[in-house]
């Protein structure tokens, strides 16, 4: 997916379709600041996804120090540590404190969860949900920064709607036991 084409997206549903089409082209300053807070408002809705409702998993080997491991020893600041293991892939018992983490093992596997990084209009990245998701989200933050708090209320509904439909776990229908007389 790339950044462009769920701005392009998100300015259809916002009935701009001319910064739609002129994304593509020649921008005037005020398309061009139309653009940039678009990108923003996306950049805000996926930090919103992948702190609230897809988490970034990474898993990194690392080698501690007297035990510690610093977060800036990480490749991505970690939000959540999830498990620590060993070479072997044993559990390792760990604490997690202010700027480090505490490990009982010398070489390490850490699994955790990141916040995205910041994204520019012409960057692409993966993503399990579909575009749409992404634009009625971006549609929502706009409008607020606009102060259409109505508009932004209905987008905000149709962005944590879709997310639960998308979302929803998916479990084993249970029929109740019959019995034969």
């Amino acid at each position: 997916m790339k950044v462009k084409d769920i701005v392009k997206l998100a300015c259809d549903f916002l009935g701009n379709s001319d910064l739609a089409t002129a994304i593509d082209g020649t921008l005037t300053d005020e398309q061009s600041a139309q653009v940039d807070n678009l990108v923003k408002c996306f950049n805000l809705v996926n930090s919103e996804i992948a702190g609230e409702y897809l988490p970034i998993l990474k898993a990194e080997s690392l080698k501690t120090t007297d035990f510690k491991l610093n977060f800036t020893q990480f490749s991505s600041q970690p939000i959540k540590i999830i498990s620590v293991r060993d070479t072997f892939g044993r559990p390792v018992r760990f604490k997690v404190f202010d700027s480090y983490l505490m490990a009982l093992a010398g070489n390490v596997e850490v699994e955790y969860t990141t916040m995205p990084e910041k994204m520019d209009i012409d960057d692409e990245f993966s993503s399990s949900l579909p575009e749409r998701v992404y634009a009625y989200g971006i549609a929502r933050e706009f409008c607020f920064l606009q102060s259409l708090f109505d508009d932004a209320d209905v987008w905000d509904d149709r962005f944590k709607n879709t997310l639960e439909v998308l979302l929803q776990r998916k479990s084993e229908l249970r029929m109740p036991g019959r019995r034969w007389i």
